[in-house]
């Protein structure tokens, strides 16, 4: 059963609990003339299976709506009582609530990245994301994985990669970019295959350790198929030829303190060449300038950057947020 579907049934049954505490309320209110306090009570005791005592039907009429209640009240009071129980003893109940009420809204999910699957990959995604402000929502397919991401601090949505409707709940309509890293490439096809007949626009990224598989993530509709073996293997062997450009892959990868690499949009009213920008205070290294298809690396001083150009900076983390503030200001 899909989260959704989860969160569909325990509201029936909510609303039909509050449905039966009404009608009895109001019944022994008609029936024998309690007040609508002593009514409600005398509900109440009456599905939870106290019984007190105290407050009995006297009528006839009461009495019938007394068993009436007993026969058909315990059972969805005791269904419903057990059913919270075992959401909240899992954390679900509120995973659940926030993921489709809460996250659902519009105001609140914009821009983020949904990354399927739970294991030590997504776990590293989900937490440079964090690091870096970036709001993500996870989808996993059982509630273990959902209770293992719970305990490593994210809060998951259950159900199936392959199912429109788990995209929706996550607003696939308004996220930036998904990331894929489920182990099993084919599953991995398949979702690439649903998320792209969702949205045209949002950016796909696959783990794919098959490089058989690469043509055909392209072909489905993935923006870039990442080898991790691939990537690690050369970073492994650059340790052992050269360490020292190893860890400065590493320090950039991590972004936490020392060097870092910084994606940003040049949005100045007018273009600036480098030598320009290096005279505003400029601390970084540009180490490429994007515009349109056409990559242009190391630009010199005289290089003219124009509006809507995509530059990558390199340097020193405190540097960088000094250059993002100074780019945003021209």
């Amino acid at each position: 059963m899909s989260m959704e579907q989860a969160i569909r049934r325990l509201w029936i049954v909510i609303l039909a609990l509050c449905g039966l505490i009404a009608f009895g309320t109001l019944a022994f209110h008609l029936a024998e003339g309690l007040n609508p306090f002593d009514s409600l009570y005398l509900t109440i005791t009456v599905l939870s299976t106290v019984g007190f005592g105290d407050i009995v039907p006297e009528t006839a009429s009461g009495r019938m709506i007394y068993m009436m209640l007993v026969l058909v009240g315990i059972g969805i009071f005791g269904y419903a009582v057990s059913s919270i129980a075992s959401l909240m003893a899992e954390r679900s109940v509120f995973k659940l609530a926030r993921g489709f009420l809460f996250l659902g809204g519009e105001e609140k999910l914009r821009d983020h990245v949904i990354v399927v699957g739970w294991n030590q990959v997504s776990k590293f995604v989900c937490d440079e994301m964090r690091v870096n402000g970036q709001k993500v929502v996870l989808i996993v397919e059982d509630d273990e994985r959902g209770r293992e991401a719970s305990r490593a601090g994210y809060d998951a949505l259950v159900g199936s990669p392959l199912e429109e409707g788990t995209f929706k709940a996550a607003r696939i309509d308004s996220a930036r970019a998904v990331v894929l890293t489920e182990d099993d490439p084919s599953k991995n096809l398949m979702t690439v295959l649903r998320v792209r007949g969702l949205s045209k626009e949002v950016k796909i990224i696959v783990v794919c350790s098959d490089d058989l598989m690469r043509s055909l993530f392209y072909r489905a509709g993935a923006d870039r198929v990442i080898n991790l073996a691939n990537v690690s293997g050369r970073i492994l062997a650059s340790f052992v030829f050269e360490p020292l450009v190893a860890e400065v892959i590493e320090d950039l990868s991590e972004a936490r303190i020392g060097l870092d690499a910084r994606q940003l949009t040049f949005r100045a009213g007018r273009s600036y060449t480098v030598g320009e920008l290096r005279s505003r205070g400029l601390k970084g290294i540009i180490f490429m300038v994007m515009r349109g298809e056409k990559k242009h690396y190391y630009p010199g001083e005289s290089f003219a950057l124009e509006p809507g150009d995509i530059i990558v900076l390199a340097g020193l983390k405190d540097h960088l947020d000094h250059d993002e503030k100074l780019l945003e200001g021209l």
